[in-house]
């Protein structure tokens, strides 16, 4: 309906392919002539610069010091119709970040600029990122693993997103091995 622009991916914890589902996701977007910006906000492990083969450098760390502007922060990759905004810098205190009017016009801006804005974010039962971040997103794509992440931590995830207003537009099961049929069953 045009009105879910912004787009939380998160995980119930890391190494659930969240990166790597967001990136085909931004790809696939912009073969489909829509305009995309993919933003890590996983400030703990940014990775995606490494999947869309950029470098880390002027990212939204230099962006809130003033060092770049918003012209020098996006960057275009290789991939049609796809842009991205990298980490940069460490960043010690991300509430800070996400709390700051910069950034929540940063997101708005965005907003206008792009089809989709595609979040990166820290998985929810590992950092509270999400709770700043829920408020200027649409929905929460929940990434789940199979054969790893638990039931018990996908309702715990779920809890949490749902406690703090976010809108949970679905959820995508990752690394499903059809070979490996042994574990069916399991409280996976």
């Amino acid at each position: 309906d045009g009105k879910t622009k912004v787009i939380q991916v998160e995980s119930a914890v890391s190494a659930e392919g969240k990166t790597t589902v967001l990136c085909n996701l931004a790809v696939n977007l912009g073969l489909t002539e829509k305009k995309v910006v993919v933003v890590d906000l996983d400030f703990y492990h940014p990775s995606t610069h490494r999947v869309m083969k950029q470098s880390n450098d002027n990212g939204i760390a230099e962006y809130m010091l003033g060092n770049i502007d918003k012209s020098a922060l996006i960057k275009h990759t290789e991939y049609k119709n796809v842009d991205i905004i990298t980490r940069g810098a460490e960043i010690y205190n991300s509430s800070l970040v996400f709390l700051s009017d910069k950034f929540k016009e940063l997101i708005a801006s965005l907003r206008e600029e792009y089809d989709y804005v595609l979040l990166d974010c820290a998985p929810v039962l590992q950092v509270s990122d999400y709770i700043h971040i829920s408020k200027l997103s649409d929905g929460v794509l929940l990434m789940v693993a199979y054969a790893q992440t638990t039931r018990s931590q996908v309702a715990e995830a779920i809890k949490e997103l749902r406690k703090n207003s976010a809108n949970i537009l679905g959820s995508v099961f990752t690394m499903y091995d059809g070979k490996n049929e042994k574990t069916y069953g399991r409280d996976y």
